[in-house]
């Protein structure tokens, strides 16, 4: 019996960390911003900012899978989210306007050796993150699916943790695992490589600004 309950248990590691890992693939904000740091050999803020971004995820998929999800669509919660995410958008997307018009080299970019530099990239992961709620969705949507395979004959408080903590583990691997293929060809890939990145991050943070700003308006026009 116990022999079968480790083997189910197993299976809940490796389906979480594939569910992890394949929500880590498309491109996004924060992997956008962890190739840009991996491109100018910033390895640490690269892998500290893929730390920020799965311990949001794991606050989301906590509130989420521990009943606690109808917090998250509540008109309070909301506008909060819109305010931080505008304030949060705002101040990364002057950054990026900043490097790209400058043409920062890496020693401009907050040196991978000053612990400041880490904990920017971390929180940068953390803030990007925390200002995608639709996470809790496919936590909801991967967990339900895991469920109806029949493992377990109920949702129980380790069931779920499990799940969670495999979940952000696969998504943070992917990003350190992208992050040190980068890493170590770095001085072989065009300065222009760097710029493309900048500018598509310009452009990704002006379209979430003006969403963000668009919804703000209406929660506070209701």
């Amino acid at each position: 019996m116990k022999y079968n309950i480790l083997i189910s248990y197993a299976i809940v590691v490796v389906y979480g960390i594939v569910l992890g890992f394949l929500s880590a693939i498309p491109v996004g904000a924060v992997q956008l911003q962890v190739i840009k740091k991996a491109i100018r050999g910033l390895r640490k803020q690269s892998i500290m900012i893929a730390l920020g971004s799965g311990t949001s995820d794991l606050i989301y998929g906590i509130l989420t899978l521990f009943g606690l999800g109808s917090f998250l669509a509540s008109d309070r919660f909301q506008l909060v989210f819109y305010l931080l995410g505008a304030a949060v958008l705002s101040f990364l997307l002057y950054h990026t306007i900043r490097e790209y018009r400058h043409h920062l080299s890496a020693a401009d970019c907050a040196p991978d050796d000053r612990k400041n530099g880490r904990a920017y990239g971390f929180i940068t992961g953390f803030t990007l993150a925390i200002t995608n709620p639709s996470i809790a969705l496919w936590w909801i949507v991967g967990f339900k699916v895991f469920l109806d395979l029949g493992l377990f004959s109920e949702a129980t408080f380790l069931l779920r943790l499990v799940f969670v903590v495999s979940g952000v583990s696969g998504l943070v691997g992917y990003l350190v695992i992208l992050t040190m293929i980068i890493h170590r060809r770095h001085r072989d890939i065009p300065d222009r490589v760097f710029r493309r990145l900048n500018m598509a991050l310009i452009v990704l943070f002006i379209a979430l600004l003006a969403y963000f700003i668009y919804k703000l308006a209406g929660h506070l026009g209701a």
